[in-house]
């Protein structure tokens, strides 16, 4: 019942909207999970199943993830863009993490809830009409000492990382994203695919994603399901 009620929804939203085009002025401002170059505009704001953000002006956005807050992970982003050209943008962002994690110990372990601080740059480039390029990285300053070979492997277990990914505009409300990391802390290659679909305010972006850190038993498939309006300012 729950999966026809989501289904229904989403078609539902998308469906006022299918002769909108949605990206034209507006770049994305996140490819699968890393950030691009580019922030929102001024006084533009996104309202999600999850993100929301505020273009504050246009190179200064602030943004949290409200669903994470669920599961205890407190968090919140500001990212500023220094370069935004119609080709090119270029980023550099702080984040903030509160959360919780099990480990394992010679004490028999227990919970642990780093506060992490991470710092980010990103670039993103053209590389014809359709397609662009992004590349960046992010770094985690944990306010306590630990040793990840300790920690519990989950799937939303995560620290340092390099990553890369690609957009190709399929269409002018279509787009397809490629992206690959490596987790530093971890040991740990993400790779992902996903199609993201855009209208004049509905977004929705659909694939799945692999990471596979090198203390887990095995590596985690994941979905990859985002949906939230965009609105211009």
């Amino acid at each position: 019942m729950k999966k026809w009620l989501v289904v229904g929804l989403i078609v539902c939203f998308a469906s006022t909207a299918f002769t909108q085009v949605g990206f034209e002025g507006r770049p994305i401002t996140s490819n699968i999970w890393m950030p691009t170059g580019y922030t929102l505009n001024s006084g533009e704001f996104i309202v999600g199943i999850g993100p929301i953000g505020f273009g504050i002006t246009d190179n200064i956005q602030l943004s949290t993830n409200i669903l994470l807050y669920l599961f205890q992970v407190y968090n919140g982003n500001l990212k500023v863009s220094f370069i935004k050209t119609d080709n090119m943008a270029f980023a550099v962002g702080v984040g903030f993490y509160h959360f919780s994690w099990n480990f394992e110990d010679d004490d028999g372990g227990g919970d642990f809830s780093p506060t992490a601080v991470t710092p980010h740059a990103v670039i993103t480039f053209g590389i014809g009409p359709r397609s662009s390029v992004h590349l960046g990285g992010e770094y985690y300053l944990f306010t306590e000492d630990f040793d990840t070979e300790e920690v519990d492997i989950e799937s939303s277990v995560s620290g340092s990382r390099v990553y890369a990914g690609i957009e190709h505009g399929m269409s002018n409300r279509t787009k397809f994203l490629l992206e690959g990391g490596y987790d530093l802390d971890f040991e740990g290659v993400m790779i992902g695919g996903a199609v993201l679909f855009g209208w004049n305010k509905f977004r929705l972006k659909l694939g799945v994603s692999y990471y596979n850190p090198k203390a887990a038993d095995t590596g985690f498939t994941l979905p990859v399901i985002g949906l939230w309006w965009r609105f211009k300012g």
